[in-house]
C-alpha cells in the first residue's frame, strides 16, 4: 500500500471518510482499515493487467460513497453516554439534599445549623465536575499516574508529620477556611493512580539482574500497596484502609494478575491489621461490642442501639420531615440510613437498598462493556470502594457489620470529600464514552 498510499484520489477518500466521523482519536484507525481494504482491491485489478489510476477509482467506487461509509463509523465510534447512571446519582443528590436538610431541621446541635447549604455548595461544584470530566478523555490521566501517586503518598506522609487531628485520625489539612481530609481522599487517588499503573505493561530493562527484576516486580506489584497502607494505618483510619485494600484486591482480579500476587496481598490485610489490633485497643472494642450486641447498650452499643430503636419504631409511614431524634448522634453522617427510615418510614430504606443495588449494577455493566484494561480498572477500583461505602454504612445500622465511620456517598454529610466522590463518577461516565473508541468496526 505504500506505493499507492500518496495516490490524489485514495487521500481525497480518506479525507472525506474522516470528516463525517466526530471521534478524532480513531481517524488513524479508521484511515488503516480502508487502506488495508483498497490494498486488496487495487492489487487484485492490477493483476488482472488494469493501470494504477483506473484501478484506484474502481477500488474506491466498490468501497462505496466516502460520505455514508464515514456516517457508520461514526455510528461505531460516536461517544456514548451513560443516562442510567447519571439519572441514579441525580435520585441520590435528591435523597441527599431531603436528607441533610431533613437532618438539619431535626438537630438539636447548633454547629449543625449550616450544614445543608454547604451540602447545596458542594453538590453544586462536584455536579459541575462530574460533568466536565464525564465529557473529557480519562485516557489522559495514565500518563500522570506515577506522579498522581508520588504526590499522594507524600500528601499523607505530610499529615502524619503536621496534619490535624479530629475524631482520633490525624489526617487533616487546613487550607484557609477550607479543612480537608486527606486520609479520607487517599483511598480514591492511589486506586486511580494504582489502575494506571498496573494496566500498564511493565518496560523490561535490558541486561538487568533476574534480583533486580524481581524487586521491581516487586515494588510495583505489592510494595506500591503496602506503602500507602502503612501510612493510612498509621493516622488511624480503619475504614480507610479498608477502602483501599478492597479496590486494591478489585484492581487485581479486574487484571487479572497472578494468584500469588494475591496471597501476599491477604497477608498484608491479616498482618497489618493485627498490628493495628495490637497498638489501638479501640478496633478490638468495636469488634467486642459487634459480637456481644445485647451488652453495654449505654457504651459501646449505644449508637447501634438506638439505630435498631430509630428503625423499629419506624413503621411504614416514619414521623415526617425532620422529627426530632436527639437519641440518635451523628444522624447527619454515619447514622443517616436510620434518620431516612425515621422520618419516611420502612419504605423509604427498601427504596434506598433498591437505588444502591441499581447503581451497583449499572457501575458493573459499565466495567462489564470497557474493553480498554485501563478503563475498566478505574471502574472495578471505584465500584468497590462506592459498594464497600453503601452497603457498609446500611449494614452497620442494623448490626449486621462492625460499627465504624461509613457513611452514604453522596447522602450523609461528608464535607468536601463528595466533591472528590463525584469526580470519581465523572471518571466512570467518561470511561463509558469512550467504551467504544478504538475497538467496533463497520461491517
Amino acid at each position: 500500500m505504500s506505493s499507492f498510499r500518496q495516490h490524489e484520489e485514495i487521500t481525497t477518500f480518506l479525507k472525506q471518510v474522516c470528516r463525517e466521523i466526530k471521534a478524532k482519536e480513531v481517524h488513524k484507525e479508521v484511515r488503516m482499515e480502508l487502506e488495508s481494504h483498497l490494498q486488496e482491491l487495487i492489487e487484485e485489478k492490477l493483476s488482472s493487467g488494469g493501470d494504477l489510476d483506473a484501478a484506484v477509482k474502481e477500488s474506491i467506487a466498490q468501497m462505496g460513497t466516502p460520505d455514508v461509509i464515514g456516517q457508520q463509523f461514526h455510528l461505531a465510534y460516536r461517544p456514548r453516554f451513560n443516562w442510567g447512571l447519571l439519572a441514579v446519582i441525580v435520585l441520590f443528590i435528591t435523597i441527599g439534599l431531603v436528607a441533610i436538610f431533613s437532618a438539619q431541621t431535626a438537630s438539636y446541635r447548633q454547629n449543625l445549623s449550616s450544614l445543608a447549604m454547604k451540602q447545596v455548595v458542594f453538590f453544586g461544584i462536584g455536579s459541575c465536575l462530574m460533568l466536565l470530566i464525564g465529557f473529557s478523555n480519562y485516557r489522559k490521566l495514565a500518563g500522570y499516574s506515577w506522579v498522581l501517586y508520588i504526590g499522594t503518598i507524600m500528601l499523607l506522609s505530610y499529615v502524619l508529620l503536621s496534619g490535624d487531628m479530629m475524631n482520633g485520625i490525624r489526617g487533616y489539612v487546613r487550607i484557609g477556611l477550607i479543612q480537608l481530609n486527606i486520609t479520607a481522599l487517599s483511598p480514591y487517588l492511589l486506586l486511580i493512580a494504582l489502575a494506571g499503573i498496573w494496566s500498564k505493561p511493565h518496560r523490561i530493562v535490558a541486561n538487568a539482574s533476574s534480583l533486580r527484576a524481581f524487586i521491581r516486580s516487586s515494588w510495583i506489584n505489592v510494595g506500591s500497596v503496602w506503602l500507602p497502607c502503612l501510612l493510612i494505618l498509621l493516622t488511624h483510619s480503619i475504614n480507610n484502609f479498608v477502602l483501599l485494600f478492597i479496590g486494591c484486591l478489585a484492581l487485581l482480579l479486574v487484571l487479572q494478575k497472578r494468584r500469588a500476587i494475591l496471597a501476599v496481598h491477604f497477608g498484608l490485610l491479616v498482618a497489618a491489621f493485627g498490628m493495628f489490633v495490637l497498638k489501638l485497643s479501640y478496633p478490638v472494642d468495636r469488634l467486642y461490642a459487634f459480637i456481644h450486641q445485647n451488652q453495654d447498650q449505654l457504651g459501646m452499643n449505644y449508637v447501634l442501639t438506638q439505630s435498631k430503636m430509630a428503625i423499629q419504631s419506624a413503621g411504614w409511614r416514619g414521623y415526617g420531615f425532620g422529627a426530632p431524634l436527639s437519641r440518635l448522634p451523628v444522624l447527619q453522617s454515619e447514622m443517616m440510613f436510620p434518620f431516612l427510615i425515621y422520618c419516611f418510614g420502612w419504605g423509604a430504606g427498601i427504596i434506598l437498598v433498591m437505588m444502591v443495588a441499581l447503581f451497583i449494577q449499572q457501575t458493573v455493566s459499565v466495567s462489564r462493556k470497557v474493553k480498554d484494561p485501563y478503563g475498566k480498572a478505574i471502574v472495578s477500583a471505584l465500584l468497590a470502594v462506592f459498594a464497600t461505602q453503601f452497603t457498609w454504612s446500611m449494614l452497620m445500622s442494623i448490626g449486621l457489620a462492625p460499627y465504624s465511620s461509613f457513611q452514604l456517598p453522596f447522602i450523609s454529610y461528608t464535607g468536601l470529600l463528595v466533591i472528590f466522590q463525584f469526580v470519581a463518577i465523572g471518571l466512570i461516565l467518561s470511561v463509558y464514552r469512550r467504551k467504544d473508541l478504538g475497538t467496533s468496526q463497520v461491517t
